[in-house]
């Protein structure tokens, strides 16, 4: 039996309309207990009146550096925006960020400013993590951290994953040869202990074996399997549901399989294995 507590999180919400409307349906219909905000995006204002009437969504905060235009004028974070005055596009800012041609100074800025923008408009938020993990890149890796520390959030998205259920020797939770998956390892477990000690994380993002996780025709098998075989602890499960709509990002790697996470997270059985292995289903404000 489970004594597993788990925080299902829904990434992007406010990114569009149609991704905001399927992450309330996630909560409202499904299992989906918290979610993050993306600020300053199309839809983000409509998100958080929509999250005044689901107060039982925990809502964090999904900090940004490469969609749409940042917080702070473009003038004060020239080294995170490119000429049209918009934050470099997610592969371009990930090259960056390997090669450290970005300025930690304005990363911590431009993450306040995006707190800040989320607070000034009633959100408190209960955790941070960030679009396309951008947090764990060794350049953002300090400013992530005196951010959230320097604006009162205690509580992140922690950098260690697990599979369930376990098997064998190689690390699965990572992709790539074996070399490069004892390294990102070893490089998570630095993060959770030493960079991140201060603040409160849950203690593994769970994520579903490979055989499952790339190949879109066995995602529902392979999130039933994942829940039907969580260990003890706590755990935060990510999810990316939402709903096609006009404004969907083109550039989103995501979005032809949006409508089908929805469809799990909304399926009855899976909240079945949840209470059959007395799963308890929280959200960050609960650990």
């Amino acid at each position: 039996m489970s004594t597993a507590r788990l925080i299902i999180n829904a990434d992007d919400f406010g990114w569009t309309y149609g991704i905001t409307d399927g992450i309330l349906r996630a909560h409202e219909e499904g299992v989906v207990t918290s979610t993050s905000l993306l600020v300053n995006q199309p839809a983000s204002e409509y998100a958080i009146e929509q999250a005044r009437q689901t107060p039982r969504m925990g809502v964090g905060i999904h900090l940004n550096l490469c969609s749409g235009a940042p917080v702070l004028p473009a003038s004060q974070v020239p080294s995170l925006v490119g000429h049209d005055g918009n934050f470099h596009p997610a592969p371009e800012m990930a090259r960056r960020l390997l090669r450290w041609r970005v300025s930690g100074r304005e990363i911590l800025a431009e993450f306040r400013a995006q707190i800040r923008w989320a607070r000034a408009r009633g959100v408190e938020p209960t955790h941070a993590d960030s679009h396309y993990h951008v947090h764990l890149y060794p350049a953002a890796v300090n400013a992530f951290r005196r951010a959230v520390m320097a604006e009162g959030v205690r509580r992140i998205r922690t950098p260690r994953h697990t599979v369930a259920p376990a098997n064998g020797i190689l690390p699965q939770c990572h992709g790539g040869p074996a070399y490069r998956r004892f390294a990102l390892l070893a490089y998570m477990q630095v993060l959770q202990r030493a960079a991140f000690r201060r603040l409160s994380m849950p203690d593994f993002c769970l994520v579903a074996r490979p055989e499952y996780r790339n190949d879109v025709a066995r995602l529902r098998e392979g999130w039933r399997s994942t829940f039907a075989n969580v260990g003890s602890g706590s755990f935060e499960f990510c999810c990316h549901p939402g709903l096609r709509d006009r404004g969907f990002p083109q550039a989103d790697y995501l979005r032809d399989r949006r409508e089908l996470e929805l469809d799990i997270l909304i399926d009855p059985e899976l909240k079945r294995i949840a209470e059959q292995q007395h799963i308890q289903l929280i959200n960050y404000s609960d650990l």
